[in-house]
């Protein structure tokens, strides 16, 4: 009987489905869709494929940076191609409207602001491209050059090297006239992108940079016009005394292609080849550098920059770096190693907190260990400086921190003002060049103001480099407990700075104002610091000077010894 009841469904069923099945294939008839995906179940996938993506792309890097070789990391998008639609910021967006999580809401925040990335790239790849192609063909001829040859990315190493000041201006006027001709290509890449986001309803790009910086664009040019004010004073004297040090010239003559050469360091010989990484371990400590990935191979095919490559932290942090010397390796190696660290330390529920998100707490952190490379104490246990030499580069770490802080907060007051006044052209190169002279107290010519597309950054990436460098300063004002130099903090362990790891990527330079238990970053940090940093004055007596040679003025005649002749007897 059970085995009767059976049959007889079975054959209801069928006659079901068969009577269904004409219905939905006539000619002419409308496909069945499936139904739409639960929105979270959807931004979970998607998450998921971002995650893929960027571990795809931390390791074309990574053979890049390591070997020379090997495809683009942009290239890993093409396996992904979900990442960069519409339907999948959609599908994001309304993951947020149904959750009540906090730590889910933080997440797709990040990984929204993420696609979005994606799509207006996307959008606007043929602009983009051809900007960027043009940027990376951009040649000009240095003084004595055959060819014009030379690239953007030579630019601060040839003025930097370079001894005569007419030599440098020749070279800064070649390469503002190349910079010239960028000028149609940025512009039809911002209409492009007001047209994508005006298109696909994404709001303005004001709004587009609130949403990804977390702040008021007002409270964000507010901050840069306090920093600008705040550090004004300690600027000009720090900009003073390296312009008559470095360049034996007045502030009043600086020009913007002295400005590399204002901030070289003249202590190279003091840091030997193979010193940096041991000297910053020692700074940090080892305990979460023994979870790193390190490639210290001095092979000549890696990249000649010190790099902290975040795959996916804290499981897979690698830090490439290849021994060369000179103070400028260890700055850099000071910087890398507290962003591999801190990576490794990383303890966040979310891959999207430790990956995503400006990054402005970890930049504020590694800043200030960058900042060793010009605190006399560290540097007096690190290296043999003493002396006038130790002054000397104590002094330029000070105006490199304070320039580089004042023109991060330039070029933001510069992209904000020029796209909410529409400015044309020639009076975005006005306002370009008057901002910049403000902040680096250098004189621009035409040419270097006509160099403003070269700067231009729909992104705003300077925002979060001027508030690292405010919110790092105040972290080393805390640490110190005021700006007169104390007992070095970075030998013994600073739970502040364990807790603002540990947030990953996603903290923003803002928590590390609340982490400190105040309110709002405060630019005088940044003057307070470097003041300290200039009053600095060695306690040991300067060396003693050489006698000078004056060999080198002899003629090379040999003296001539007068014969006698011998009397005879």
């Amino acid at each position: 009987m059970r085995n009767l009841l059976v049959v007889v469904l079975l054959s209801i069923a069928c006659t079901h489905a068969r009577a269904v099945a004409p219905a939905a294939t006539k000619p002419g008839a409308a496909p069945v869709r499936p139904p739409p995906p639960d929105p979270r179940t959807a931004a979970s996938e998607l998450s998921a494929d971002a995650h893929a993506l960027l571990r795809s792309e931390g390791e074309l890097l990574w053979k890049r940076w390591t070997t020379g070789t090997g495809a683009m990391p942009s290239s890993a998008l093409a396996e992904h191609p979900r990442l960069a639609r519409k339907e999948s910021l959609d599908f994001v967006a309304a993951a947020l409207l149904r959750t009540s999580d906090p730590v889910e809401s933080a997440a797709l925040h990040l990984l929204h602001a993420q696609l979005l990335a994606l799509f207006l790239a996307r959008e606007t790849f043929a602009e983009t491209d051809a900007l960027e192609r043009a940027r990376a063909a951009l040649s000009f001829a240095a003084p004595g050059d055959a060819r014009p040859d030379r690239g953007e990315r030579d630019l601060d190493r040839l003025l930097t090297d370079e001894p005569v000041a007419s030599r440098r201006a020749a070279i800064a006027l070649a390469e503002a006239k190349a910079a010239q001709a960028l000028l149609p290509l940025l512009l039809v890449r911002d209409a492009a992108l007001t047209k994508a986001m005006d298109r696909q309803g994404l709001g303005t790009w004001e709004q587009l940079q609130e949403r990804t910086h977390g702040l008021p664009l007002a409270e964000l040019a507010a901050l840069a016009e306090e920093t600008l004010k705040s550090t004004e004073a300690a600027a000009a004297r720090a900009v003073s005394s390296s312009a008559q040090r470095n360049l034996g010239v007045t502030p009043d003559r600086l020009r913007r292609s002295d400005l590399p050469r204002l901030v070289r360091s003249a202590a190279d010989a003091s840091f030997t080849g193979g010193r940096a990484l041991p000297s910053a371990r020692a700074a940090l400590g080892d305990l979460a550098l023994a979870r790193v990935l390190v490639d210290a191979e001095p092979s000549p095919s890696k990249g000649a920059r010190p790099l902290a490559l975040l795959v996916d932290p804290p499981s897979d942090v690698r830090l490439s770096v290849r021994p060369a010397g000179g103070f400028e390796e260890q700055r850099a190696t000071l910087h890398e190693v507290a962003r591999a660290h801190g990576a490794a330390l990383t303890a966040v529920p979310r891959w999207e907190l430790a990956q995503l998100g400006d990054g402005g707490a970890a930049e504020a952190v590694a800043g200030l260990y960058e900042q060793l490379a010009g605190d006399p104490q560290w540097l007096r246990e690190a290296t043999l400086l003493r002396g006038e030499p130790l002054d000397d580069l104590v002094h330029t770490q000070a105006t490199r921190r304070l320039l580089l802080a004042r023109r991060a907060a330039a070029l933001v007051l510069f992209e904000i003002r020029r796209r909410a006044e529409q400015l044309a052209p020639d009076a975005t190169a006005a306002l370009y060049r008057g901002l910049l002279q403000r902040a680096t107290l250098a004189v621009l010519t035409d040419e270097d103001a006509g160099r403003w597309a070269l700067e231009s950054d729909p992104f705003l990436r300077a925002a979060t480099a001027l508030q690292a460098g405010v919110a790092s300063a105040q972290l080393e004002r805390a640490l110190r407990g005021g700006p007169a130099p104390a007992a070095g903090w970075w030998h013994s362990p600073q739970p502040l700075l364990q807790k603002l790891w540990s947030q990953g990527r996603s903290a923003s330079a803002m928590d590390v104002a609340h982490a400190l238990g105040v309110a709002a970053l405060d630019p005088a940090a940044l003057a307070s610091m470097a003041d300290a940093q200039l009053a600095y004055l060695a306690p040991e007596a300067p060396p003693p000077a050489e006698r000078p040679d004056y060999k080198f003025m002899q003629g090379d005649r040999r003296v001539r010894r007068k014969k006698h002749s011998k009397k005879k007897r």
